[in-house]
């Protein structure tokens, strides 16, 4: 495994995309934007719980592990109308700093925010959990899925690792690591095993793995998947996967958003109403027929229906 991402090498690279894209970028169409939700700072995840719809923002600068409490969770209806801009944290609750990946498990919201897990009731959006990632290395805690409704899978983009998180006990245990630029997670419950996309060590690229849930420690990476600045990955019912792609930093140039076959083999590419500028970590809704995309240097959310 190469050496792992620098907090300066990453920043500067993210911070070279937004500019470029700052330089060049045309103005959006206006009229293609149906289902466009535009407003907000840096949105990096989406996630649903039922009818109402969360978005993860950085906030106002492209700094994934700077703890300048700017960070915020907005929140939207099933129609993508945004119900509350500044959702969470409330008044008075600790800050986010750079917010991440989401899930939901026993009516909590729960975000990666650099090197901890916050968790936010949802009842009452007060702020109700919170557990810190040990060791001495630099951490970027990167995206959750659900493993169980005690358990959460965590993504460490900074260290390479998968890790699971007791949500009893605020506890991480290493699943697996040489995963470089480890980012977005999908889980099959079935099969036992979660999926995790990379960015690559130095952004330079990364790859689609394999984790046996049942097996800590090992990490597959899958011959012939897609390559590429991933991000975000879902399960779909028929065992393909979506796996969002920014193709590029440094320069404006659109990403994509891709269907995998079982094998690892690329086999499509979703039309989008608008260019995706850094399409982050999407959520597939429980039908299965929409994908709710954060194209992150547009400060958008798009949602992409799925063909049939």
């Amino acid at each position: 495994m190469k050496a792992p991402l620098s907090r300066s090498l990453l920043t500067t690279a993210l911070a070279a995309a937004a500019l470029a894209l700052a330089a060049c970028q045309t103005p959006a169409p206006t009229a293609a934007a149906p289902r466009t939700i535009g407003g907000f700072s840096l949105p990096e995840s989406v996630t649903l719980a039922g009818p109402r719809v969360f978005v993860s923002n950085l906030g106002a600068k492209l700094e994934p592990v700077a703890k300048d409490g700017d960070g915020f969770i907005s929140e939207l209806d099933a129609d993508g109308r945004i119900v509350a801009l500044h959702a969470l944290p409330h008044p008075g609750d600790a800050p986010l700093h750079a917010p991440k990946g989401m899930a939901v498990a026993g009516g909590r919201l729960y975000v990666a925010d650099i090197d901890r897990v916050a968790g936010f009731d949802l009842a009452s959006g007060r702020r109700v959990f919170d557990a810190v990632i040990d060791g001495s290395a630099p951490a970027m805690l990167n995206d959750l899925a659900v493993e169980d409704e005690r358990t959460l899978l965590v993504s460490d983009t900074l260290r390479g690792t998968l890790h699971r998180l007791d949500l009893r006990n605020g506890r991480y245990t290493l699943l697996a690591s040489d995963i470089p630029g480890a980012n977005g997670i999908a889980v099959d419950a079935r099969q036992q095993r979660a999926y995790v996309v990379g960015l690559g060590a130095q952004l330079e690229g990364g790859d689609l793995f394999e984790v046996d849930l049942r097996a800590p420690g090992t990490a597959r990476r899958v011959e012939g998947g897609p390559h590429g600045i991933l991000d975000g990955v879902a399960l779909q019912a028929d065992g393909r996967l979506v796996v969002s792609d920014w193709v590029k930093l440094g320069a404006p140039t659109p990403g994509v958003v891709e269907i995998v076959e079982r094998g690892g083999r690329v086999v499509g590419t979703l039309a989008a109403p608008v260019p995706l500028h850094g399409p982050a970590d999407f959520h597939l809704d429980a039908a299965g027929q929409r994908l709710w995309v954060p194209s992150m240097l547009d400060n958008q959310v798009l949602v992409i229906a799925l063909p049939r």
